[in-house]
Order: C-alpha cells, then structure tokens, then sequence
C-alpha cells in the first residue's frame, strides 16, 4: 500500500506547492525541475525524494540603505522601457518631466550593475533602456564619491538606482531599433546599440519624436533667465554615447558625450492670488512661448590605481547650450474689493537667444599608508568656469485703469551677461586610534573655496515707431546693440563679488559588527564682497560670516535585513548672482525685481532617517523615511505694490525659520498563495516659507498629505494593479484677514499587462482623477485610458508589431497649483491629447548565456570603488559607512 500511495502523495505536494506560488502546475515542475525565474535560495523547501517546493522570490526587499525591488514581479509590455518598469514600483515617483524621487529624495544618477550609465542624466537609462533586461531595481543612499573614496564624510549625499542586469547579459551585443507614426502626424524613433565584454560597455543610442519622450535632460534650457519649464509639445532629437572600458584592477576610463535638439510650443493660462493683509488680487493671463535650443555636452571620467595603495580619480566635464525663444502674453489685474475693478492690463511680446558654455574638473588623489594600517591622506582639487550671455527685445503695451491715463508703450534691449570662476581644494587625513581592528579613527578634513563672479546687465530704450504697432509684430533679433538705442543707466550695471569659503571639520568615526557612528563638528566662515563699476555708492565691503555646526552619521543594524539610520548635516551656501545684483530687471515692467548686494550666505541644517525591515518567512517589506531642513539667512521675497497702477517691485532679503519636513512609510507583502501582492503607505510634507508683502511679514505653510494603497495580481500570463489614491493640501499664511485654503486631488490608477504564449500582448492603463479647492476654471475631472497590442514574431520573439492609443477618451489635461509668502498660483498648460500610433521594433541579443558572479545581495552602496585591488593584511582605512 505504502507504493501505491507514495506517488499520490508526490503529486499532491507538487499540485500544493504550484498552488502557493501562484503558478499552474506543469510537467516540468512535476518532474523536478525548478521553473524559471524562481529564486535560487527558496524560501522552504521540503524535500521528499524527488519533490520540491519553492517560493516565488519577494517582489520589495528593505535593507539597510538598499531598497531592492524584483524586476519580475512588475510585469510590462514587450516595448517598454526603464522608466515605465519604474513608475510601478510603489514608493518610486516619476514626475512628468522624467525626474524621479525615492522617499522623497530625487535620484541623481543611474548604474547599470554598479558602473554609472550617462553619468548624472537619468533619463537616458530610464527612457532608452528596455526594462525586460532588468532582474532587480535598487533604489541606494549613498555618499558622494569623494566621501566613499577618502572615508571622510564631505556632507553630499546621493539617492541612486542600481539596475542589475539578467544573467548572461554580460558579453556580447544587445540593443534595439524601433519606430512609430500616427495620427495628427505624431512620431517616434529610436535605435541603441549595447556592447558588452569583459566588464567593459559601450552603448550608443540616438532617436526623435514629438510626442513628448525627451530622451537626455535638457540641461541648456535652465541656463538662461527667461526660460525654463518642460510643457506642452515637445519635439526633440538626441543622441550620446557612453563608455566604461579598461583593466578593472588597474585603469578605467568611461564618460558620455550627449547632444540634444528640442523645440517646445507651450500655453498656458494661470490664475495668481495676491496676498495682502487686507485683501487678495487676481491676476489672469495667458501665454504662447515658442523656444528652440541646441545642447551639447561630455563628462569623462579617469580611474587610475597607481599602486595598491594610490587611487587617481578625474573627471572633467563642458557643455554648450544655445537657444531661442518668442513669447506673447497678455495679463489682467483686479483689485481684491467687492466689485473686483480692474487695475491693469498688458499685452507683450520678448525674443530672447543666448549662449552658455561651462567647464570643469574635479581631482581626488587618495594614499593609504603601507607601514601605517588605518592612516590615509587625499587632496581634492576642482576648478568651474561658466559664461552665459542673453539678448532681449521686450515690448509691452499697458494700461492703467485707476490712472485714466494714455496706454504706456516700453520698447526695450537686455544685454545681460553673467560668468564665473571656482577654483577649490580640500585636504583630508585620517589616523586610527589604538589598534585599527578595533575600529577607532580620528578624521580631519580642510576645505577652501573661492569664486570670482561677475555680471553685465545693460538696459537700453528703443524708439518706438508706427510699424512695431501691428498686431502680431515680432521685433527683430539683434546680434548687437540695434541701431538708435539709448543706454539707461540707471536700469544697468556691471556687478562683481568675490565669495571666500573654508570648512574646518574634526570628526571621530567607530565602527562594530552592528552599530557605526561617525561625529564630530564643523567649522564654516565665510566672506563675500560686492563692486558696482557703473555706480561706486552701491559696492558692498567685505563682510565676514562665521557659523559652526556638529555633524552626525549613526547606523545601527537589528539584522542582515532590518536597520536604523539617523544622519545630521550643516552648510553655507552663497546666494546665486542673480539674487544679489543690485539693477532693476525690467523685462517685464509690471514685475519688475532688484537684486539685492546685502545678502548674507544661507546657513542650511537638515537632519534625516530612515528605518527598514524585511521578514524572509511572509516576505514583508516595511520601510520609513524622514528628512527635515531648517535654514538661518534664507533668502525671501520682500514685495512692494503700487496700489494705483498694481506694478510690483520685489527684492530679496534674508530672514530666519524657513523650513520643511518630509516623511514617508511604506510596507508591501505577498497574500498566501503569492499571487496576491498589497503595498500601502503614506506620504507626508510641511514646507514653510517667510516673506515680506508691502513692508508685512507673511509665513506660509503647506501641508500635503497623501495616503497610498494598492492591490496587484500576477499570474504567468496577466498581471493587475488597482491604486486608490487621495491627496490633500492645505495652504495657511500668517497674514490678517487671510483664509486657509484647502484641496482635495483624488482617483485611481489601475494597469493591467495579458501576455499570451504566442507573442500576442495588451497592456492598458486606466486612471481617474478629480481636484477640488482650485481657482475658478482650474479645477478637473478627467479619464485617462490608454491602451497597447503588439504581436511579437520569430522564434526569439523579436520583431513586434503594435498599435498603441494614447488618451483614448481625450480628456487629458495639465494643471498644477504653487504656494509661496507672497501668491498662490494655479496654471494649465497645454498637453498631449488623443492620439493612435502605429508601431515596429527589433530586439537583437548575441549575449553569450554565461553566468555571471553574483555581487553580494544586500549592496550596500558603499562597497570599494570598481577596479579596486582587494585590501592586504587587515584595514587601510575606515570601514565604509
């Protein structure tokens, strides 16, 4: 009897243990075999002669500075990328524009298996790379990289994702080609090529479209005064590429070389409350603004082990940005009385083009003494130059309705010019206390930095003629100063300061198996001294600041999966140039600002924690996170208002108490059976900002709070997630006579991914969302739907065809609300709306299946720079932290 029923009884452990992973049982499995995609260390296993049973691997892993999430529980289409994998990791944010947040802090940089993949852009990871070569996604906190490089904490800690690529994707050539065009002649385009041997990388990547994938960064765009932002249409081109070769124990250089070509058409229209003490204005306005710009940049970077004990790290870096812009506004301006009268109205026009060029380098040379274990010395230089020269001809038509005069007509030419130099170094040493196995150090660190800045801004008046009164006139773009301009000087100057910085930081760091610390204090003064070489009255003396500040690092680890960590951090900062340049800036006469020379540096204090654990036996991931600023000499708007003709008049002026607080938690945990996934959270923010409104001091805080819950189901063929969500804020100022203001923004998302063996696929996205508490005109209820089918053929699986609906019910729209001391502001800007593309793509891998070294599953963030030599009879130096 006991042969009769031994293999009933295999069977139904089998059939048991299918059931628990979710999956359907198959002969394979039933045989032994263990499925793919499984993890190779199972959660249980019982072993029964030739039974096995294996857990699914844990979707979210919390541990120590490492949030780790299992690519393969996040199902995607067959053509998407990084970024889509991204945006359905729960407590990741991908904004609009491509940035992204973890825990409320914003990732700078992406490694693809630990190397850095175009350096500190991104997006060029998140939208080019296809996230079906993805195995896991960790989300690091880190230090800078000369911290992790001296063992001495310089303060510039980093958020990084680390994507760690499939097995046997480590030699040979991967990459894909794809291409799409659709109704109202939308387009898309992109090739990358990944090769891939011995460690080395080489990945070039180039595409265009106009349906708002902005490949790289536009990092020109914010270099100029009078522009800026990311909406509405979008049409760019780019192409880079990226390298990371060499002897991983000797030498190794990599970088990336970009260019980027954009061309946006923005509109808007906003809706502006005035805060005053005994009333609030409105201003209501639209714009078209109309901007091209050419970006080209290269980042490098040198590796270099001297010797087992010297480490040479380089890295220079140029950019060039070029860029033109016309923009048209118009603008109305009511009083807060009963009857809202009219105060102003303006109608203008500006073209703007500029030039930007920027140069650095950065050079760290790091020595471990042989004789000496534990004792190490490094000198760190850098040096920045930037120029940035903008041409503009304003022209604004305006009327004053309380003045009853005669419309004002202001035809104008900016000549502004701002460049820099930065030359800095900084000198650490640290020495072990006692025995350097018993993890005692003493650190000291010298940093001295001065900047040389300078800024021209020439105003000058242009004669007015009958011909630049047509309706849609667009003045000429001037290469020079135009023909019959007067000079106004006393709307221009030529501005230079000189900004000195010194770091004195004394520190002790201690290390065990389950607790490290690293303390101590700093030591910041600071001198900044302003010449104006049009107007001698306005130069400012050298003025000396002084500000000292402990610092704190603490991490105590519960277990291999659950830890604390606590760090405090102090810095001064100089306010930028254009805060302080003591010269009307009057391209928009109704908003006109003065910088202000008296300005004292900021003096930044932020302190943060967080908080993981993971439980292997329900694999439930819990994670907490905080973080808090608070700032002495923060710089703040001091605004003055023409009653009569409603002009303002904003300078700048320091002032203590500004500061915010972030918080966030989060747990996810499989159901039973594993095909059932939750993760629930909470996010919670308080910024709160001082300014001055005609001479009265306002404090305004805003409260946002937004709980998070979500329900995923994953089968081997379809997966779903259903994501309620609710968001309130609340705008309070400090003002008389002032109501708090209150907003509701709530919905859901949901996505679903069915994908049939035969390379038939449908991806879908549904979200509803509806605001509440905006300004008239402002507030939305809209569906959002889009949809996906592609069919994927030959016997790999890659060429796919697709047809792919973007905001089927074309209801999409852009709306977003701002709070300051000063105004509160409500603005729509155009989007893409309803749209269908058709689609073709090629995948092409000769990655040799070969089974790579794993690294060790917790990645710390902090592990030995690559290329490395392992250390040699105990420490040289601290631990890493």
């Amino acid at each position: 009897m006991g042969n009769l029923f031994k293999p009933l009884l295999l069977s139904a452990i089998t059939l048991t243990g299918a059931l628990l992973s979710g999956a359907t049982p198959s002969p394979q499995k039933e045989a032994g075999t263990k499925p793919a995609g499984t993890d190779t260390v199972p959660e249980r296993v019982t072993d029964l002669e030739e039974a096995v049973i294996t857990a699914v691997r844990a979707a979210v892993v919390a541990k120590e500075d490492t949030l780790e999430y299992n690519a393969g529980s996040f199902k995607t289409g067959p053509n998407a990328s990084v970024e889509d994998l991204l945006k359905k990791l729960p407590g990741v944010e991908v904004g609009s524009d491509g940035s992204i947040k973890s825990g409320g802090k914003t990732v700078s940089k992406i490694l693809v298996d630990g190397k850095e993949f175009f350096s500190d852009d991104p997006k060029v990871a998140t939208k080019n790379l296809p996230s079906d070569i993805v195995d896991k996604v960790q989300v690091v906190d880190r230090k800078s990289e000369a911290a992790r490089l001296t063992g001495i904490d310089d303060g510039d800690d980093e958020t990084v994702i680390n994507l760690k690529v499939k097995r046997g994707m480590n030699n040979g050539w991967f990459g894909s080609v794809s291409g799409g065009y659709g109704t109202d002649s939308r387009f898309q385009g992109s090739a990358m090529v990944n090769r891939f041997f011995n460690g080395n990388q080489i990945t070039v990547t180039g595409g265009g479209n106009n349906i708002n994938e902005m490949g790289f960064t536009d990092n020109g765009r914010g270099r100029f005064r009078d522009f800026g932002g990311n909406n509405g249409i979008n049409t760019t081109a780019h192409a880079g590429v990226n390298f990371n070769v060499g002897k991983e124990e000797k030498i190794r250089v990599g970088g990336n070389i970009l260019y980027t070509y954009t061309d946006r058409n923005s509109r808007q229209k906003s809706d502006i409350q005035y805060l005053y003490a005994d009333s609030v204005s409105t201003s209501r306005g639209s714009s078209e603004v109309r901007d091209k710009g050419h970006n080209v940049r290269a980042d490098l970077r040198l590796e270099w082990n001297i010797t087992d004990n010297t480490v040479l790290d380089f890295r220079p870096r140029f950019s060039a940005n070029f860029r033109d812009s016309e923009t048209q506004d118009t603008t109305m301006l009511r009083a807060g009385d009963a009857l809202s009268s009219p105060v102003n109205s303006k109608d203008s026009r500006r073209l703007n083009n500029g030039t930007d060029w920027q140069a650095s380098g950065d050079l760290i040379v790091n020595h471990k003494f042989a004789g000496r274990k534990g004792r190490s010395v490094s000198a760190e230089a850098k040096y920045a130059f930037n120029d940035t020269r903008q041409h503009s001809t304003t022209w604004s038509d305006i009327l004053y309705y309380l003045k009853q005069d005669d419309p004002e007509t202001l035809y104008r030419y900016l000549d502004d010019r701002q460049w820099s130099n930065r030359v800095e170094g900084r000198l650490t040493y640290t020495e072990p206390l006692g025995d350097p196995e018993k993890g005692h150090f003493l650190n000291l660190a010298y940093r001295a930095s001065y900047q040389w800045s300078n800024a021209d801004q020439l105003t000058y008046s242009l004669p007015v003629g009958e011909a630049e009164r047509q309706p849609g006139f667009m003045p000429p773009r001037y290469d020079g100063v135009p023909e019959g301009a007067t000079l106004s000087e006393d709307l221009s100057n030529r501005f230079r300061n000189t900004f000195f910085n010194q770091e004195l930081q004394v520190g002790y760091k201690r290390s065990t198996k389950t607790w490290n610390l690293d303390a101590g204090i700093l030591f910041s003064p600071s001198s900044s001294k302003s010449e104006d070489l049009i107007d001698a009255s306005r130069n400012i003396p050298a003025n000396w600041v002084w500000n000292v500040a402990p610092y704190l690092r603490f991490r105590y680890r519960f277990s291999k999966t659950s830890s604390l960590m606590a760090n405090y951090r102090a810095r001064t900062s100089q306010p930028s140039l254009s805060y302080m340049q003591p010269v009307v800036n009057v391209s928009d006469p109704l908003n006109v600002v003065i910088g202000n020379p008296d300005l004292k540096p900021t003096f930044t204090q932020s302190v943060g924690a967080h908080y993981n654990n993971y439980d292997t036996e329900s694999q439930r991931s819990v994670f907490a996170a905080m973080n808090a600023r608070f700032s002495l000499n923060s710089i703040v708007r001091r605004t003055v208002t023409d009653r009569e003709t409603g002009a303002r008049t904003t300078t700048y002026a320091n002032a203590n108490g500004d500061w915010n607080i972030f918080g966030m938690a989060m747990v996810t945990q499989p159901l039973r059976n594993r095909a059932w996934r939750f993760n629930a959270g909470l996010n919670a923010a308080y910024n709160s900002n001082a300014g001055y409104i005609d001479g009265d001091f306002n404090r305004s805080g805003n409260l946002t709070l937004s709980p998070n819950f979500g329900m995923t189901f994953s089968s081997d063929i379809f997966q779903m997630t259903v994501t309620p969500r609710y968001s309130l804020g609340l705008a309070t100022n400090t003002l008389p006579r002032q109501e708090d203001r209150l907003t509701h923004n709530y919905g859901f998302n949901t996505q679903a991914t069915l994908s049939l063996p035969f390379g038939l696929n449908l991806t879908t996205d549904l979200n509803w969302g509806k605001t509440a508490g905006y300004a008239d005109g402002f507030n939305t209820s809209e569906w959002l739907w889009n949809a996906e089918l592609s069919y994927s053929m030959l016997s790999d699986k890659s060429l796919t065809f697709s047809v792919r609906a973007y905001d089927i019910l074309g209801q999409h729209k852009n709306v977003s609300r701002s709070v300051t001391a000063n105004q509160i502001s409500d603005t729509e800007y155009n989007d893409l709306t309803r749209y269908v593309m058709f689609g073709v793509s090629w995948k092409f891998n000769t990655m040799k299946k070969k089974q790579r070294v794993e690294e060790p599953e917790d990645y710390p963030g902090e592990r030995p720079r690559q290329g490395r030599r392992p250390e040699k009879g105990g420490p040289q130096g601290p631990p890493p932290f």
